[in-house]
This record gives structure tokens, C-alpha cells and sequence, in this order.
């Protein structure tokens, strides 16, 4: 399957929405894309597929020299086919250009796939946040040098 990375662009908010209604527990306000868009235009990548979106990242810059991933989906049919990967290199890369030095996320402790996904990508679990999520779970804080 050919795949394909752009940068964010309106057109592809509603995709953006339904992905993440699918594939993410959090509910946000479909708004939060817009503004997370424009703290860090660079750093919002779409994975294309079949000419529609699979997966995307975005994240912001927070304090001094350090990025954290925001929002990250593939959605569930595009898994497994180096779209999640093309994703966060590129989203390094980004944070490379900016000089940002560390990567930071949070993710579900029980989400088992995505914490082996970042351990193979050179992420490593630095913390715990309790009932840090809507639905009162937990979540690892995940960072990476870079």
C-alpha cells in the first residue's frame, strides 16, 4: 500500500475527528486540532492512504528545549504498516529542527500495544500519573532524548 505524509491542512480536520473518536478514549473538543495546529504548524503530520487519512501526530513545545506528543492515532485497518512509525520520525525530526531535545507523552498504562510501540521506538517510562485520564486511568509519562 502506498502511503504518503503531508503536513496538516483543514481539509482533513473531519478525517482527523473520526479517527480519533475511533481509535483515542479521550473526547476533545474538535476545535483543540485548530489550536494545536497553529502553536506548531510543523509538527502535525498526517499519514495518507487509499487518498484518506490513516494516522496522525501533533504535539507542542513545552519549556525550554522539550516537545511532547499530544494526540496520536492510526486508525485500526492502517495498523502494522509503518504508518505509526513514519509518523514519529518525522515528528522527531521536526523537534530535531526546532532544537528540542526531549520527546515527552503520556499513554494509558494499559494500553499494551502503543507503551511497546514507543519502548521499540526509544522511549522509556519515567513516571506515573494517577487517574490521570477522564475515566479515571492511569497514565505512564514516556520520554525519549533525542
Amino acid at each position: 500500500m502506498f502511503v504518503q505524509f503531508r503536513s496538516f491542512r483543514t481539509e482533513y480536520l473531519q478525517q482527523i475527528i473520526e479517527i480519533t473518536r475511533r481509535n483515542l478514549t479521550e473526547r476533545y473538543n474538535d476545535f483543540i486540532f485548530l489550536d494545536i495546529y497553529r502553536s506548531w504548524p510543523g509538527a502535525f503530520i498526517i499519514g495518507m492512504a487509499e487518498n484518506k487519512v490513516a494516522g496522525f501526530i501533533c504535539g507542542g513545545l513545552s519549556g525550554e528545549r522539550e516537545a511532547r506528543i499530544l494526540m496520536f492515532a492510526v486508525d485500526s485497518p492502517y495498523r502494522k504498516m509503518g504508518i505509526g512509525s513514519g509518523l514519529i520520525t518525522l515528528f522527531e525530526q521536526e523537534a530535531s529542527k526546532v532544537k528540542v531535545n526531549r520527546i515527552k507523552l503520556e499513554v494509558k498504562t494499559d494500553n499494551i500495544e502503543a507503551i511497546n510501540f514507543y519502548k521499540n521506538k526509544g522511549y522509556i517510562v519515567t513516571g506515573l500519573l494517577p487517574s490521570y485520564y477522564n475515566d479515571g486511568s492511569d497514565a505512564y509519562v514516556m520520554q525519549k532524548f533525542i
